[in-house]
């Protein structure tokens, strides 16, 4: 039986008139004292769903934590910050025994890859968990409004849905532990194609593409139409991609960067990207712009004068257009490709020599 006049004295305001959603908390096994932390918060409403979040309850501060783990307070400090995330002071109770547990994971990294991989590992993992949280975060309100307070206006509807959304967050950890593991596969088989030696350095193709006119259409489209494009343009690139053999590196906005083992591959890509009858039917061209050479392959991502040349070409690029330097040409003899005139790209000192490819070459 929940003492609603105790409540209020620990001091939950309106306890007897928050009765819902106080029996509905006590019911799942919340404490007084948890829901008079939760309230002091303004959180009350959000707890049955925050406490299906949270790693655990804070036990450690970071100086704690370092101790415990046997680095300096500076290094741990720094590991959480590359995760993009914030614990307060050094002496600040934040940490749950599960975050500490799961930071041996990059201390042994540490012993076997060095400080630099490590950390660099940390930033990208940090960057794509926030990426993530955000699309997790946008889908979700946007298909389950009533997990909104200021939308159902109800504290125990808003308890009950959120509760109900925040129960996949342990169901998503286990897909990602599924599909991280069939991703490691398919980036140790790329790999094996492109590395010649023990460096970072790979040989490989590269390209982007983009939507010729995108900008024009989003002051077009309501936001939901635009929301539905992006989803669209994203879902037909990563079919695309994958049936030629390519790797999405990544989306920014409506541009695309993947890389490809092979020069046919990644001009196979261009062609059915610049092709693809989905792009057409809501008025959009697609144009990309290809290189093929050495690039320096770090935390996801790619580096080098090829990449740079690449991504200058697709802006040089006209709707329905594959430019390709002469790297790609080089290596693609037998295509049907055609020399433009020099072009003075920003970033490189002399004019470059680009040619375009027939789209009938696949």
């Amino acid at each position: 039986m929940v003492d609603f006049d105790a409540l209020e004295a620990a001091g939950i305001e309106n306890a007897c008139e928050r009765a819902g959603l106080l029996n509905y908390l006590d019911g799942l096994g919340f404490t007084a004292a948890e829901m008079v932390e939760a309230d002091r918060r303004g959180r009350l409403f959000g707890l049955a769903g925050d406490v299906l979040q949270w790693s655990g309850p804070p036990r450690y501060s970071i100086r704690t934590a370092a101790e415990n783990l046997g680095v300096p307070v500076e290094d741990l400090v720094r590991a959480w910050a590359l995760l993009g995330l914030h614990a307060g002071g050094p002496d600040e109770i934040s940490l749950s025994q599960a975050d500490v547990d799961a930071l041996t994971t990059w201390i042994e990294m540490k012993k076997w890859l060095g400080d630099t991989a490590a950390f660099g590992f940390l930033r990208v993992l940090g960057s794509v968990m926030a990426r993530l949280a955000e699309a997790e975060s946008a889908f979700t309100r946007a298909q389950l409004p009533d997990i909104q307070i200021h939308h159902t206006r109800d504290e125990l509807a808003t308890a009950k849905a959120y509760r109900a959304a925040a129960a996949f967050v342990p169901r998503i950890g286990s897909l990602i532990d599924v599909v991280h593991r069939h991703h490691i596969i398919s980036a140790r088989t790329h790999f094996e194609s492109v590395i010649r030696d023990s460096s970072a350095s790979v040989v490989c193709g590269v390209g982007f593409a983009d939507l010729s006119g995108f900008t024009a259409l989003t002051q077009k489209l309501s936001a939901t139409e635009l929301s539905a494009l992006l989803n669209e343009f994203s879902a037909t690139v990563s079919d695309v991609l994958h049936a030629d053999g390519g790797r999405v590196v990544k989306f920014i906005g409506d541009e695309v960067m993947w890389v490809s083992a092979t020069p046919a591959a990644l001009a196979e890509a261009a062609i059915d990207l610049v092709n693809h009858p989905k792009a057409r039917e809501v008025g959009l061209r697609v144009r990309a712009g290809l290189g093929y050479g050495e690039a320096l392959a770090i935390n996801g991502d790619y580096f080098g004068v090829m990449v740079n040349l690449a991504a200058r070409l697709v802006g040089a690029a006209r709707p329905g257009q594959v430019l390709v330097a002469q790297a790609v040409r080089d290596e693609l003899p037998d295509w049907v490709a055609t020399a433009c005139d020099p072009l003075s790209l920003k970033g490189f000192d002399f004019p470059v020599t680009a040619y375009e490819l027939d789209p009938g070459n696949c």
